[in-house]
């Protein structure tokens, strides 16, 4: 589906540009994503890189199926999407008006946030988004070890086994780790920190060449994982907290050097802030 060739508030003519989905960050794709889907994508990452500035309105349906090539049911279905995600509303007699991204709870606007552009990961939203994580986890792993049931330790104790048993099989590690995320937020008896459990296992599997170093298949990182449960089993919440802790503070820059480097920046800069 190609991008528009135009700005459709812009009467002045350029020359067809690469599709949309070309130049948009595809986090999430799907087999056989539908056109609406991927105007709605299109119009997602426009607006929350400021091309359509908040108060703004979008151009008309006519305009947008021109722009895109396809008829007005399409964009319409696409602009309802971009309703779900909070990012415009209807206004009467004024047309689609553009909100704030920042204020969207849709993990699409933080993957449109997090790559910007094909390739290149900014390193400054993930740097927000690692900070939050540290302190999220945290204190989820400390609530984990205060109100965990036997029921919750015999989970994480089966999940522990199970990643044993693939310490040769990277990608099922992976997602016994994720597992073993959630496990822990179940055990923490809020519901919320099951949605954000969730939510960061999506963003490290859209950007897992920079996450991969810091939870490899490894007897290491099994090891530091059943202490982790130990301690949670133990009902030590403070150990439980400090250890997570640490350990962010190891991974984080070298989350942030990995996602430099993935994105293109030189050896130096992808390198500062990390501890030799």
């Amino acid at each position: 589906m190609a991008r528009p060739r135009k700005s459709p508030a812009s009467p002045a003519k350029t020359e067809r540009k690469a599709p949309a989905s070309s130049r948009r960050p595809r986090l999430d794709p799907q087999p056989a994503e539908r056109s609406s889907d991927r105007v709605a994508r299109d119009l997602l990452g426009r607006i929350v890189a400021g091309e359509y500035a908040v108060g703004a309105v979008l151009p008309k349906e006519d305009e947008l199926a021109e722009s895109y090539e396809v008829n007005r049911g399409v964009v319409r279905e696409a602009v309802k999407l971009l309703e779900v995600h909070r990012l415009v509303r209807p206004v009467r007699r004024r047309g689609t008006e553009v909100l704030e991204p920042l204020r969207s709870m849709s993990p699409e606007v933080l993957a449109a946030m997090l790559v910007p552009n094909p390739g290149k990961i900014d390193r400054k939203v993930l740097e927000s988004f690692l900070e939050v994580r540290s302190i999220m986890d945290a204190e989820m792993t400390a609530l984990a070890a205060t109100r965990r049931t036997q029921a919750d330790v015999r989970a994480m104790k089966k999940l522990l086994a199970e990643m044993d048993a693939a310490l040769r099989d990277g990608p099922r590690y992976g997602k016994l780790v994720h597992e073993m995320g959630a496990a822990l937020a179940r055990a923490a008896k809020n519901p919320v920190f099951e949605m954000l459990s969730a939510f960061n296992a999506r963003v490290v599997t859209d950007l897992e060449s920079a996450f991969a170093a810091t939870r490899p298949a490894s007897r290491e990182h099994l090891d530091g994982l059943r202490l982790l449960v130990d301690l949670v089993e133990a009902g030590d919440a403070a150990a439980a907290r400090e250890l997570v802790a640490n350990f962010h503070a190891w991974a984080t820059p070298r989350i942030l050097a990995a996602a430099a480097l993935a994105s293109g920046e030189p050896l130096k800069t992808a390198l500062e802030g990390l501890d030799k």
